[in-house]
C-alpha cells in the first residue's frame, strides 16, 4: 500500500466542502458535492477501473465479474456547525498528535477512499475477483437518500454488500429511523428557530418573545439575553442516533417557554424529559432514542423535527402509536430497520477478518445509526470507527487517527479478498 498517495488523495477529497447545496445542471445536490463525485471517479479511472456517473446523483466504480457485491459509501457531509468550535478550518485537512482532522474524515469520505485503495491493492497484486465489486458513491446520504432513489431508477443494486460508514467490528442490526415533525400549539406569540439537520443534535437556537419575560428565569434556563425580548441558547452537537453525547440547545428555550406559559408543559416533558418513557422501549438492539433537533414556527404552531431511532425488531405501526402520544406529527423521512443473521457468512467472515487484524475477540453489534446497508437485501455496516473517534462524527473537530486509516484499508483489502474469491 502506498501510504503517501493514499493520504494525499484522501486529503484532496476532504478539501472539497461537499455540504448539500442548491441544485444545478448535473449537480442535483450542489456544485461542491458534484465536485467531490468528479474527483473520486477521476481518481478511480486513473487506477484503471470502470466508472459511471449517474447524472450527478451517484457514482460507481466497478471491478471484476460475477455476482455483484456492493460497497456503499457517501461523499456528502453534514454542515460544519459553529466555525469557532473548530481548532483548524473544517475543510483544511490537518494532522495533530497523530490524528487527521476534517469534516467528513470519518463520515464518510474515508469509506470511499479506503475502499477504493483496497480495490486498487487487490488489482495491483493481480487478484481477480469472482464477484463484480460495485463501489457505489452516494451524494445525498445525509439529507434523504435521493442518490439511492435515483440509482434504483437507472441501475440495479447488488443484493449483498457492506457499508463502511459506521463502527467496527460488524454491525448486524440498525434501528429504524423516523424524522417526525411534531406540531405544538402556541399559547402566546413567540418565534423559535434552531438546528442544522434533523440528524444532528441542535447546538444553537434563537428565541424571540412578544409577551412578558423573566430575565432571571431565562438565565436560570441557560438562555443568553441578546436584546430586548431576544435570547440565544447554545449546546453541543452530536449525531442524532446518540443524543446523550450532545447537549440540546432547544431544551433550554422550550423549558423557558413552558415555564412562562408560552407552550403547554407537556411540550418540554415529552420532548426533553422522556415523558413517554421511550427508554423503556427496547430489545436486543437497544432502546428507542428521541432527539428534537430542528425548530421553526408559524403564527399558530411550533414545529419540532425529532430524530427517532427505534429497536430493530419492532413494527413501525407500534412505534407510530407511541409517537402520537406526544403530539400530531408528519413523517418527513423514514427508513425501515436492518437485521442480519449473526451466523451468516457475511457477518462471520467480516468478523474473522477484523479480529485477525486487530487481535481482538469482538462480537457483532447493533447501532442506532442508519447506513446504506439497509438499502440492500443482505448487507451490514463495517467500520471505519475503531473507538473513541466515532464520537466526533457530526461534531466540530471530526477526526480519525492516521494509523487507523491504514488499518482500515488493510481490513477492507482482506475482507474483499475473502468475500470475492
Amino acid at each position: 500500500m502506498d501510504k503517501n498517495k493514499l493520504m494525499s488523495d484522501f486529503c484532496g477529497l476532504l478539501s472539497i466542502a461537499s455540504v448539500k447545496g442548491e441544485p444545478s445542471k448535473n449537480a442535483p445536490f450542489g456544485e461542491e458535492v458534484a465536485k467531490a463525485l468528479k474527483y473520486t471517479l477521476e481518481l478511480a479511472k486513473s487506477f484503471g477501473f470502470k466508472t459511471i456517473n449517474y447524472d450527478g446523483f451517484v457514482g460507481e466504480v466497478i471491478f471484476g465479474e460475477g455476482k455483484p457485491f456492493g460497497i456503499l459509501c457517501h461523499l456528502d457531509v453534514v454542515p460544519t456547525g459553529n466555525p469557532a468550535a473548530w481548532i483548524s478550518p473544517p475543510f483544511t485537512p490537518t494532522v495533530r498528535d497523530g490524528n487527521l482532522y476534517c469534516r467528513g474524515v470519518l463520515d464518510d469520505k474515508c469509506g470511499a477512499i479506503c475502499s477504493l485503495f483496497a480495490m486498487k491493492e487487490l488489482k495491483d497484486n493481480g487478484f481477480t475477483p469472482t464477484r463484480e465489486i460495485h463501489l457505489i458513491l452516494g451524494c445525498d446520504e445525509e439529507s434523504g437518500w435521493g442518490c439511492i432513489d435515483h440509482y434504483k431508477q437507472v441501475a440495479t443494486l447488488p443484493e449483498e454488500g457492506i457499508s463502511p460508514d459506521a463502527d467496527f467490528p460488524v454491525i448486524y442490526a440498525e434501528k429504524g429511523i423516523v424524522h417526525a415533525k411534531f406540531r405544538f400549539e402556541k399559547l402566546k406569540k413567540f418565534n423559535l428557530t434552531g438546528g442544522t439537520r434533523a440528524n444532528v443534535v441542535c447546538d444553537e437556537c434563537t428565541l424571540l418573545t412578544y409577551a412578558e419575560n423573566d430575565y432571571a428565569l431565562a438565565e436560570k434556563c441557560s438562555l443568553k439575553t441578546t436584546g430586548e425580548n431576544e435570547f440565544k441558547a447554545f449546546g453541543v452537537a452530536a449525531h442524532g442516533s446518540t443524543p446523550e453525547k450532545g447537549v440540546n440547545a432547544l431544551a433550554f428555550a422550550v423549558k423557558y417557554l413552558c415555564s412562562l406559559g408560552y407552550l403547554p408543559e407537556k411540550a418540554y416533558t415529552d420532548l426533553f424529559a422522556d415523558g413517554q418513557n421511550f427508554k423503556n422501549v427496547r430489545d436486543e438492539t437497544g432502546y428507542l432514542t428521541f432527539s428534537p433537533n430542528l425548530a421553526e414556527c408559524d403564527d399558530k404552531y411550533l414545529y419540532v423535527t425529532v430524530d427517532v431511532r427505534y429497536p430493530s425488531t419492532l413494527e413501525y405501526g407500534y412505534v407510530e402509536k407511541l409517537l402520537l402520544a406526544v403530539a400530531p406529527f408528519e413523517v418527513e423521512h423514514y427508513q425501515a430497520p436492518l437485521f442480519v443473521d449473526k451466523n451468516s457468512r457475511l457477518v462471520t467472515t467480516l468478523l474473522k477478518v477484523y479480529n485477525d487484524v486487530t487481535g481482538e475477540n469482538a462480537k457483532p453489534i447493533a447501532i442506532g445509526g442508519g447506513t446504506y446497508a439497509r438499502a440492500l437485501k443482505s448487507a451490514v455496516a463495517f467500520g471505519p470507527s475503531f473507538g473513541a473517534e466515532g464520537d466526533s462524527i457530526h461534531q466540530p473537530n471530526e477526526y480519525m487517527p492516521v494509523e487507523n486509516i491504514y488499518k482500515f484499508t488493510e481490513i477492507l483489502y482482506r475482507a474483499l479478498k475473502e468475500l470475492c474469491c
